[in-house]
């Protein structure tokens, strides 16, 4: 069955890691930075933790790929053991309408797509994933994944590593149509076929990072002048009354023309001063876009209690202010 979306809908989001790990000391790195265990330039340490959702075995990324690759066969040393999968989706599905105003989601949204997520994986990959990880303290939420890449053999009931039966080229756009399936209840479409978006490079996007933190505060309107009082009791609205009537101009109609004057110019330099802000924030966002700087191709679960335990306290609370 077809489905049609919207020209804005938002898009699925999965990438799978260039970099293939084929030593213990690769996965230990990528689980090291799954659980900001060492300093993570591009995320906010004042965010949340990383929120682990689902471990195969152990307590860490790292000692649950362990657990898979027991056993498995390996080739040779050039064999990949591991891969790591990013899943997230466009902004405007986390903030709709505040795009631009990265490390703001809806913990409604978040939960979600999260759920939706975690369960495609498990039937993506029922005895390969070994850790799904939770991220909100990047630009946009995303979940991290670690993929042991192994198969079972028919004949002999072992598992054997073979990373390139699981992610070619044509399984990667496999994965793509499904994901975007996957998220489809959510308002959530796969990304255009052959299209050439890419990533930007690291040193872009934490230039945009620190772009971000300097914006420039909104500008401050002047206040209206002030009114001037009408005639206050009879002898003075008389006063007023019979100089109208013999075309004498008195000191409150002075006070009325001069607030109007006044009045005028407060506009002008309201609307001065808010084509001003404008133009500033205009300047903000074009420099915080993250631009690509090369052209690259690229490639039914319910979380467990503790997910739950851990999701609940961290996802329910508002955001931060950015």
């Amino acid at each position: 069955m077809s489905t049609s979306h919207a020209a804005a809908a938002p898009y699925a989001v999965l990438r799978v890691n260039r970099r293939k790990a084929k030593a213990m000391a690769a996965i230990a790195a990528s689980s090291a930075h799954t659980m900001r265990e060492k300093p993570t330039p591009n995320a906010d340490p004042d965010e949340p933790a990383p929120i682990v959702v689902y471990l195969a075995d152990g307590k860490t990324p790292y000692q649950a790929a362990k657990h898979l690759l027991n056993g498995a066969e390996r080739r040779n040393r050039d064999t990949v053991l591991c891969r790591e999968i990013v899943l997230s989706a466009s902004p405007s599905y986390f903030r709709p309408g505040r795009e631009h105003i990265g490390g703001v989601y809806e913990p409604d949204k978040v939960k979600a797509w999260t759920v939706a997520s975690l369960a495609w994986a498990k039937r993506q990959w029922p005895d390969q994933l070994a850790s799904v990880a939770l991220h909100l303290d990047e630009q946009t939420p995303h979940l991290h994944l670690l993929v042991v890449p192994r198969v079972r053999l028919s004949l002999s009931g072992t598992w054997r590593l073979n990373s390139k039966g699981l992610f070619d080229r044509e399984r990667l756009r496999e994965l793509q149509t499904a994901y975007g399936e996957a998220l489809a209840p959510l308002g959530i479409r796969r990304g255009e076929p052959g299209s050439q978006a890419v990533h930007s490079e690291v040193r872009q996007f934490y230039g945009a990072i620190n772009a971000a933190k300097g914006l420039p505060e909104r500008v401050k309107l002047p206040p209206a002048p002030k009114a001037p009082e009408p005639p206050n009791g009879v002898a003075a609205g008389a006063v007023d009354a019979l100089g109208s009537a013999l075309g004498i101009e008195t000191p409150h109609q002075q006070s009325v023309k001069a607030h109007a004057v006044l009045m005028k110019l407060w506009r002008e330099t309201c609307k001065e001063l808010q084509q001003q802000d404008a133009k500033a924030w205009e300047q903000m966002k074009a420099r915080c876009a993250v631009a690509p700087l090369a052209r690259r191709r690229r490639p039914d679960f319910e979380p467990t209690s503790l997910a739950r335990q851990e999701m609940a306290p961290r996802i329910s609370a508002p955001p931060r202010p950015r």
